[in-house]
């Protein structure tokens, strides 16, 4: 069976280390990103299982991406968790975005949410 695959778009080097080992650790296949232009690149020719995407990134808003992914037919069937320090999103009121993320976060219910999102998306 293929291992299911999730982007992780965040600027700050030692959450998203941290954040690929959890899910390394999960047997996820993981593709870390430290910008939106980076991310941008590749996801015209890849689909995830899901993806992580941090809200404020020194290059893009998170947000905004998020709208653009929901607006693309190659991209708008994939889950996006939006994660942020700063500031409490509402997922109804934003393209695409399945759920909302705060850090910090605790590992199992973050473990547990990816999990949930990832096991709704079909099979690519």
């Amino acid at each position: 069976m293929k291992k299911k695959e999730i982007f992780i778009v965040e600027d700050d080097d030692g959450i998203r280390e941290l954040i690929e080992y959890l899910l390394i650790s999960q047997d996820y296949k993981v593709q870390t990103f430290p910008n939106a232009e980076r991310f941008k690149q590749t996801i015209d020719s890849r689909s995830p299982d899901l993806i992580l995407l941090d809200v404020m990134l020194p290059d893009g808003n998170g947000l905004e991406i998020c709208e653009c992914l929901g607006e693309k037919e190659r991209t708008h069937n994939i889950p996006v968790l939006l994660m942020s320090a700063h500031a409490q999103v509402d997922t109804q009121k934003t393209a695409n975005a399945r759920d909302f993320i705060a850090k910090p976060f605790d590992i199992e219910d973050f473990l547990h949410r990816i999990e949930k999102h990832v096991k709704d998306h079909p099979a690519a």
